[in-house]
């Protein structure tokens, strides 16, 4: 019923989140965290390479994986116009399933909170044998904010001068008992103002507390577990960065 991460959200994606556009300070943020450190590096949930470009450029040894096939495609084109290369694996992260352990993985920019709660352990469970011993997971979580129910925002973006997106989010619910907020987007590719595709995404984001998220990262085996507000500027009170140690 529903398409996640399709063509026509990819090509969203391009336009608003293109290959070195920094969200609130987080490219900056991690390149710091990861310029300290040795190894190789793995971002979950790589998109088309917005993040991991700028890191390639400047010589860190980053793969990436991701579920959706457009987005990696979208990725492989920008790697080959920025001459970079990396592995770019094609997974669900929740199955996550590589040949190889990394020293730190990543996972910006709150795509930990689009993991369904349900499966969150079994994430965790399969990221921690992904890392090497006294390897690093530094992801964000979001907490919602200003959530109002059945709020409509639309808005265009040019593709070219007789085509473009015409994007509409619908916020459905927030629910408090399983800690989750859902949204209707829907991606409308216009061409000489007719609709040529259309695709419809549910999307839903699960938030965390800090010591609920504590707690689970310990379960799993965790240690030396820490976290920043707002890149550490202490601003942005919605997102957190945790930083957690296997061993």
């Amino acid at each position: 019923m529903f398409k996640e991460y399709g063509e026509l959200s990819t090509k969203l994606y391009e336009i608003t989140k293109p290959v070195g556009y920094s969200m609130g300070g987080d490219i900056e943020y991690y390149y710091e965290k990861l310029k300290k450190r040795q190894g190789n590096v793995l971002e979950a949930g790589v998109g088309t390479g917005r993040m991991l470009i700028p890191f390639l450029k400047e010589d860190i040894a980053i793969d990436g994986v991701d579920i959706s096939s457009d987005m990696l495609d979208q990725c492989k084109t920008n790697m080959k116009n920025h001459q970079v290369n990396t592995n770019l694996y094609k997974q669900d992260l929740t199955h996550l399933h590589l040949d190889q352990k990394y020293h730190t993985i990543i996972m910006p920019t709150g795509s930990f909170c689009l993991l369904p709660r349900d499966l969150i352990h079994t994430f965790l469970q399969n990221l921690y044998h992904h890392l090497e011993e006294d390897g690093q997971f530094i992801f964000d979580a979001l907490l919602p904010t200003d959530f109002k129910t059945d709020e409509i925002d639309i808005n265009t973006y040019s593709l070219t001068e007789d085509s473009g997106i015409l994007f509409t989010s619908i916020s459905k619910d927030i629910n408090w008992l399983e800690q989750k907020v859902s949204y209707i987007h829907k991606y409308q590719q216009l061409l000489h103002g007719a609709v040529e595709k259309t695709e419809i995404s549910h999307f839903i984001l699960y938030w965390y507390g800090i010591k609920e998220l504590e707690l689970l990262l310990k379960n799993i085996g965790f240690s030396k577990i820490s976290y920043e507000i707002g890149y550490g500027k202490g601003k942005d009170t919605s997102l957190i960065t945790f930083i957690a140690e296997k061993g």
